[in-house]
């Protein structure tokens, strides 16, 4: 006859059953964490912070479907700007215009469309740098602020890669952004744009600006400046006065 146990019995706690109880509350943290990412990653859908066209957190910025970057109000006169990130002459327009290009958008008296291609890929070490700095600036108008977007774009053109070799990874271009003041939201889109879908809409918007700038003149060529369907002489020091006098 086995006996009853007595109701005060305790189970004895030895180490091996201490280590047991260690584990297994280890792995059910463990099992809690990775899950916790898996679902992270599903609901992110391993995209980090991509961009749609067409939705910007400034109401003077529009990305159009075409990847358009257009800032400034459609009641001032209207601008197109052809560039790649890449180009040496489109890095001195900007140092020569850019400010001046801004506060005039700023002020209400100009609207601008920038088209950016991507024909000088094949000068950067990556073979790529123009598409991706054509979707690190898109990643900006999504995100930011109209002052921060030519903070931003004027800083990548200062820290232009030399042609014939030169490069910048998405994550040296964050940086970039970041120390130019753009927001978290911008610095995580522009250093993702490998894996977030960037690449791929900077891509179809760089084909796009070869298109539209055969509307307007048969060479392709950056900077390229046009204002009521005709090329702008930007040797003439006064051709943004002109416009918006």
């Amino acid at each position: 006859m086995n006996a009853k146990p007595n109701k005060n019995t305790k189970v004895l706690q030895t180490k091996s059953n201490n280590g047991m109880l260690i584990t297994v509350v280890a792995l059910i943290a463990v099992a809690v964490v990775v899950l916790g990412g898996v679902v992270w990653m599903a609901q992110r859908g391993g995209e980090a912070n991509p961009i749609t066209f067409g939705e910007t957190n400034d109401e003077l910025i529009d990305i159009t479907e075409a990847g358009v970057v257009v800032v400034g109000p459609d009641e001032a006169p209207t601008v197109q700007i052809w560039e790649d990130y890449m180009c040496p002459a489109c890095g001195s327009f900007e140092a020569q215009y850019g400010e001046s290009i801004s506060e005039a958008v700023e002020a209400g008296d100009l609207q601008v469309e920038f088209h950016a291609l991507n024909f000088l890929n094949g000068q950067s070490g990556s073979g790529e740098y123009s598409t991706r700095a054509l979707a690190a600036i898109q990643c900006v108008a999504a995100k930011d602020s109209l002052p921060v977007f030519f903070d931003v774009k004027n800083a990548f053109f200062a820290e232009q890669p030399g042609e014939g070799g030169g490069d910048l990874s998405a994550r040296e271009l964050a940086d970039i952004a970041e120390s130019a003041g753009a927001n978290a939201d911008s610095v995580e889109c522009i250093g993702n744009v490998e894996s977030n879908g960037g690449m791929d809409k900077a891509s179809d918007s760089a084909d796009n600006a070869q298109q539209s700038i055969r509307e307007i003149t048969d060479r392709v060529s950056t900077p390229t400046v046009a204002h009521e369907g005709e090329v702008v002489d930007i040797g003439n020091a006064a051709w943004l006065q002109d416009i918006i006098a």
